[in-house]
């Protein structure tokens, strides 16, 4: 006999799992590295209700799964190269190498950005979340996600000048 208080997880991982792994495709851009990431999420969000009660699944999902793509993008160190079959279709191969080009270096400068300004600019931007999904998701005031997504968007565009002088 089943366990009230304990959670289907076969439910709980069917219907988080497709926005877990976006979030972790979104952030990361390879497949491999969102399946590693999905796979720890779920452990770790199993370890976590063994600990206490949990109120959000959706919330914890969704924040899990940004701090451990954010912690995969630091720990690898080098540029996710995109495979063939996610690149852009273009019918134009100088604009497939720009829109490849400006996507290695979106995921290069989130993974450089402070951790909370880069789970506020993912969510925000990568999974479309409202200022307050945000702020309820990372558990912060949404004028707190105002004032870190603007301070992520000065930084990433002082740097894209920057990227933009290189090509030059």
């Amino acid at each position: 006999m089943k366990d009230p208080d304990e959670p289907d997880w076969d439910r709980i991982v069917e219907r988080h799992a497709e926005r877990v792994f976006r979030i972790a495709f979104r952030i990361l851009g390879t497949v491999h590295d969102a399946e590693d990431v999905c796979q720890e999420v779920f452990v770790e969000a199993f370890e976590l209700h063994r600990r206490g009660p949990v109120f959000t699944w959706a919330g914890l999902m969704v924040r899990l799964t940004t701090l451990r793509a954010i912690d995969k993008l630091r720990a690898r160190r080098r540029s996710a190269e995109m495979l063939d079959h996610d690149q852009a279709e273009t019918n134009a191969p100088e604009q497939e190498l720009i829109a490849r080009e400006l996507a290695e270096w979106l995921r290069r400068e989130v993974q450089s950005l402070p951790d909370q300004q880069a789970a506020v600019f993912s969510l925000t931007y990568f999974e479309q979340l409202s200022r307050n999904e945000v702020a309820a998701t990372l558990e912060i005031s949404p004028e707190a996600v105002s004032t870190t997504l603007y301070k992520a968007r000065q930084r990433l565009m002082s740097q894209l000048a920057i990227f933009q002088g290189d090509r030059s």
